[in-house]
């Protein structure tokens, strides 16, 4: 049997719809256990769930890292620190926090691979590079994304956040860079591309030409010859700035829809109709 995967995130009530359809689609393939930051509102709305452990920290989501905004930048940095509180809750019971980012979505399950490394004590964390191809841009946000982390290691989470709340000051990219630059003298491994498939991996001229990757092999959804695992980009949240994953979304979408359609795919289909629940319940 399975071991429970201790997943942990942050949802507010901006980011209700969007983290219900992450939960929806993991646990499709896998037990999950959630540790999740939350709001007043968001902790009231997730209150049902047995399977959900609410960590109420955030006082407000009035805030954005997409805009030129001081506070709105300063409070978009306290909301997100509340995520290494669900990290530590999750480590605490079960020796290890998986992070997720809430505007993401799983297609297919975890690795058995992926899941071992996890569960390994000798890996203190598990990382996903950008993967950009583009190194002057990864040199001002980061290489590793912050979206799609596992710690084992509660010292380098220590120090990931430690070095994360002082960001500014050390002229780095919220608590996206720490990462890369506390990981120096720890054991990690790299999640591969067909993890964690960002929207910032097919947007500029020179890696464009990978969403010709994305297709659908018996009835799922593929990575060029890998199981694509899960996508990450905002599928409802209303934004303050333009929604550059926007083109992924609808490509991924499509393919979901060319699944169910030529391959009767009931996960998809179940997704798709998840989707469109919350949606509405967003209107």
């Amino acid at each position: 049997m399975e071991r429970v995967i201790p997943a942990c995130s942050v949802a507010t009530k901006k980011s209700l719809t969007e983290f219900e359809l992450l939960k929806f689609s993991l646990e499709q393939y896998h037990n999950v256990e959630w540790f999740v930051a939350t709001d007043d509102y968001t902790a009231k709305a997730l209150s049902h769930y047995k399977n959900v452990n609410v960590i109420n920290k955030i006082k407000t989501d009035d805030c954005s890292h997409g805009v030129n905004d001081p506070v709105k930048n300063r409070l978009f940095l306290e909301l997100i620190m509340t995520k290494f509180d669900a990290m530590e809750a999750a480590i605490e019971k079960y020796g290890v926090g998986f992070f997720v980012d809430s505007d993401m979505f799983f297609v297919n399950p975890l690795e058995k691979r992926f899941l071992d490394l996890l569960w390994n004590k000798d890996v203190d964390a598990i990382l996903s590079p950008h993967m950009t191809n583009n190194l002057g841009l990864e040199t001002q946000v980061g290489h590793f994304n912050v979206g799609f982390f596992a710690v084992r290691n509660k010292n380098y989470l220590e120090q990931h956040r430690d070095m994360s709340w002082k960001s500014k000051e050390l002229g780095m990219y919220y608590e996206q860079q720490p990462l890369q630059f506390t990981s120096y003298e720890y054991l990690t491994v790299n999640a591969p591309i067909y993890y964690n498939i960002g929207w910032w991996r097919f947007n500029e001229q020179h890696n464009a030409s990978r969403l010709q990757w994305l297709r659908e092999e018996n009835g799922r959804v593929m990575l060029q010859n890998k199981p694509a695992i899960c996508f990450h980009a905002h599928t409802m949240k209303s934004l303050d700035y333009n929604n550059s994953g926007l083109f992924l979304v609808q490509k991924v979408f499509d393919l979901m829809v060319k699944c169910i359609n030529e391959h009767g795919n009931k996960d998809y289909k179940d997704l798709l109709e998840k989707y469109n629940e919350l949606n509405n319940q967003k209107s």
